[in-house]
This record gives structure tokens, sequence and C-alpha cells, in this order.
């Protein structure tokens, strides 16, 4: 049997090892728009990638309208999943009209470039700076774009990453430790 100043004891440190309610709201929030954050500005880095990756490709095969090309796939990819497919439209029926001869090579590039986007750069940048798995980028991806079309791609990322955090500080209880998935 415990004594009086023993359970006093445990009392004063589990209620100095919880959080209150209003703690927790505050770091989801802090933590939540660090995470979204970090998710806007990975999303940038693989769209200038694509951008300047588009750019050196279109010059070496002598496309004279490279920058404007590569400027349009830049910021088409900004949109995951959709994005890319538009910037090679746009592309190829800009192309089309200026130097047809180069739609074939515009449209390749465009597509490779979509592809290694979608299943390398943005689970590997945009996961590492959101904290998730990169399998799970990629399903969460095609999940939310059968379920919710163009608005569930734009935003399964974030809305993921805000789950993961929420389930950290909320769900997962591991005397304070959080988990590191």
């Amino acid at each position: 049997m415990e004594s009086k100043h023993e359970i006093q004891e445990n009392e004063s440190l589990s209620k100095g090892n919880k959080k209150t309610f209003w703690q927790k709201i505050g770091q989801f929030l802090a933590e939540s728009s660090v995470s979204v954050g970090k998710y806007i500005i990975g999303k940038l880095i693989t769209s200038a990638a694509i951008g300047l990756t588009a750019f050196v490709v279109f010059k070496i095969l002598g496309i004279n309208l490279a920058w404007l090309l590569a400027i349009i796939l830049a910021l088409t990819n900004i949109v995951p999943v959709f994005g890319g497919w538009v910037g090679m439209i746009i592309c190829a029926a800009i192309i089309v009209f200026f130097e047809p001869i180069y739609i074939v090579y515009t449209t390749l590039t465009a597509l490779i470039l979509q592809l290694i986007e979608q299943f390398v750069l943005l689970p590997l940048i945009v996961g590492k700076a959101v904290d998730l798995k990169p399998m799970l980028i990629v399903c969460v991806l095609v999940l939310s774009s059968i379920l919710f079309g163009f608005w569930g791609v734009l935003l399964a990322i974030p809305i993921a990453a805000v789950i993961k955090i929420w389930y950290n500080i909320f769900i997962f209880k591991n005397n304070g430790k959080q988990e590191k998935n």
C-alpha cells in the first residue's frame, strides 16, 4: 500500500507529464502549419526540378521555345498528378503551332518527367518534408483521386500529414514519445 506522500508525488509527476487539452491543440496547430509549409516547399522544389530538367532536355533537343515550355511544365506541375498532364497537353499544343517536328520529343520528355515526379520525386522529397513514407504518399494520392477527384489530389498529402500529426498528439500514447514513421 502506498503512503499518502507517494500518492501525492505520483499525482504531481503525472500532472507534470500530461499536457492539457489546450496545450495539445496548440501543439497540433503549430505542427500542422509547419507540415503544410514543408509540403508547399517540397512541392515547389519538385516543380522547379522538373522545370529545370525540362529546360535542359529541350535545349539539348534544339527546341527554340525551351524556356516557355519548361516554365509551363514547372508551373502546372505544382498541382499533383493532374498538373503534369495538363502541362504536357499545353506544351504539345504550343509546339504543334511553332515547331511541329518536335511534338513527339516534347510530349515524351513531359511524360517521362511526369512519371519521374509522381513515382520518385514526390514520394521522396515531399514525403520526407511531411514525414510520410513514400508508398503511403502514392496510396493516398491514388485513393484520394478516386474518391475526391481534383480536390482530393490537391489536398491529399497535406491532409494525410495533418491526420498523422493529430494521431501522434491525441491518440498515440507511449509515455510522451512520438511515433517516427
